[in-house]
């Protein structure tokens, strides 16, 4: 689980400092970089993965050119900054499996993850080599006695101690940089293995630390490096969503909505899927799977009142959509963050308040202590918008309102929490006060309805005009 993610200078996000809990919703008009919060998680989440070449490439704006990547670091003025600052804490599981199958136990779960970038100034080959290098890299433990300080939102009580422990008496960093004379990364042994860390000098390295863990030999770097790698953005393709499964195709729903057949068929909930499609559409009796024996196929099918059958290539858009997100809230292994936008992008505006539940309960923002007994990892959603619908039907706590403030002729973006909720106490001078009265009561009016010339057309709006009992 994400916690907390401290930025500077990427993109439009100068000095933010923003505080998580198991649901978030980032609000805003359209253009004011609510995306480049995703942004910077998704390409913290590639970096645990890949080269940072090709983490930048597949960046939002960069078009995967070299050339380009100076889009993602701030800028002043006509002056780009050279730094990006990654600080990130986390809750990662309490158990890991490694690339060779084999189940490992972190030293603590409750851990920081500093990253720093610079953008090279060379010219010519080394900087089609290397146009982004790392500065800095540290992992280190916060202690199971530290979380009660650090950790603010509300559910935080309820999770199970067996999710919040370590490092005990450890206090070697798990991950450091050294300066000899040029910066080294440190990789230090776990569990007892002793010695001298491992040395890689850090300009020179193509990819971060974390991104090359893969053994349980270093059990609690491997479990953040597999958190951040469950880190994705949900966008449902409705061309995903129709396809057939082959029966030995894999078995959980893609970022993109791929293998939709194999999951109902694994979570085996397709009662539980029903109810939760009923509340967005009415009329629906049931959700199956089709398996086709010959063709080693299988599809999914919804039968509406009437006994009408509909295999997914004739089902419309939103319902693939609706039906994706009802079974993944019902499959236990779809853990990790998962950021969506404008979700209620489809939804007839009357069905905003069962969407938005559905959304919910793809986290555990709602869960109950006994909830948590079968749970291996905690699920956290992030959402953005821009509909005053979807913000009117949040809990306070739930939301953050981005605006756009200007500094040395530049625009970055701002994250304002409501006014006594928890997410108010983010000490930090990135906060610039809470979200307003008067701010939160003209975005929820939406913007004013422009004076329209007199015309002999008569409009639909002007039927609300005048005495309400008036016959039309």
């Amino acid at each position: 689980m994400l916690t907390r993610l401290q930025v500077k200078g990427f993109k439009n996000l100068r000095d933010v400092d923003v505080k998580f809990g198991p649901f978030t919703c980032i609000a805003g008009p359209n253009g004011v970089g609510k995306s480049n919060l995703f942004d910077a998680i998704l390409f913290l989440s590639d970096l645990s993965s890949m080269p940072i070449v090709k983490a930048a490439g597949r960046a939002r704006g960069t078009n995967g050119r070299a050339s380009d990547f100076s889009s993602l670091f701030a800028r002043d003025r006509n002056q780009t900054n050279d730094l990006i600052e990654f600080i990130v804490e986390m809750i990662v599981p309490g158990e890991v499996v490694d690339d060779f199958d084999r189940l490992a136990k972190p030293v603590a779960t409750f851990l920081e993850y500093t990253l720093t970038l610079r953008l090279s100034k060379e010219n010519g080959d080394s900087f089609a080599r290397d146009p982004i290098y790392i500065e800095k890299e540290a992992l280190r433990a916060q202690s199971s006695s530290q979380a009660d300080k650090l950790l603010d939102f509300p559910q935080r009580k309820q999770i199970p101690k067996r999710f919040i422990f370590g490092p005990g008496k450890r206090t070697t960093p798990f991950i450091a940089t050294a300066l000899e004379p040029e910066p080294v990364l440190l990789l230090y042994g776990e569990h007892g293995l002793g010695g001298r860390p491992a040395k890689v000098p850090a300009r020179k390295s193509p990819q971060t630390v974390l991104s090359g863990v893969n053994s349980v030999s270093h059990p609690t770097a491997l479990a953040v490096r597999r958190e951040m790698q469950s880190w994705r953005l949900l966008q449902l393709e409705p061309t995903a969503l129709r396809k057939p499964d082959e029966f030995a195709s894999e078995s959980q729903i893609s970022a993109i909505g791929e293998h939709l057949p194999n999951t109902l068929v694994r979570v085996g909930k397709n009662a539980l899927v029903t109810s939760r499609l009923v509340e967005l559409i009415p009329g629906v009796t049931s959700v199956e799977v089709d398996s086709d024996e010959v063709r080693q196929q299988r599809t999914v099918v919804v039968t509406m009142q009437g006994n009408q059958h509909y295999s997914a290539s004739s089902l419309s858009d939103g319902t693939l959509r609706f039906l994706a997100l009802s079974v993944l809230a019902t499959d236990p292994k779809a853990t990790g963050l998962v950021c969506m936008e404008e979700p209620e992008n489809g939804i007839h505006p009357l069905r905003i308040p069962e969407m938005l539940n559905l959304v919910r309960s793809l986290s555990d923002a709602d869960f109950d202590a006994e909830d948590w007994s079968d749970r291996g990892a905690i699920r956290q959603v992030i959402i953005n918008t821009h509909s005053p619908l979807v913000v009117a039907e949040l809990p306070d706590d739930e939301l953050l309102m981005a605006e756009t403030l200007r500094l040395k002729g530049a625009t970055f973006v701002n994250f304002k929490p409501l006014n006594r909720t928890w997410r108010a106490s983010v000490s930090s001078p990135a906060v610039s006060g809470t979200i307003t009265r008067g701010e939160l009561r003209a975005y929820l009016a939406g913007p004013p309805r422009p004076e329209t010339p007199i015309s002999k057309v008569r409009h639909v709006r002007d039927h609300l005009t005048g005495d309400l009992f008036e016959a039309n």
